[in-house]
């Protein structure tokens, strides 16, 4: 990971389906472009939803505690 300005940059591996790469093609874009615009956009419509928020971050609390009574299991 290397920092640019302060925000942490990542490399990933993606496998793209002929079907993103036919999709990206008829945009006019490179694959990559039409990836991170799919990624913002994803991004975009979970930060603006308060719901979709709370609903994550039970889903947190549950695994959590799952784990939790995983771990105590094993001792």
């Amino acid at each position: 990971m290397k920092r640019t300005e302060g925000v942490a940059d990542m490399q990933i591996t993606v496998t793209v389906s002929d079907e993103i790469i036919r999709e990206a093609g008829s945009r006019g874009l490179p694959v990559i472009d039409f990836l991170e615009s799919l990624i913002d956009k994803g991004f975009s419509a979970v930060r603006e939803r308060p719901v979709m928020n709370s609903a994550i971050d039970r889903i947190r609390a549950l695994r959590s505690t799952a784990i939790g009574k995983t771990m105590e299991g094993k001792r």
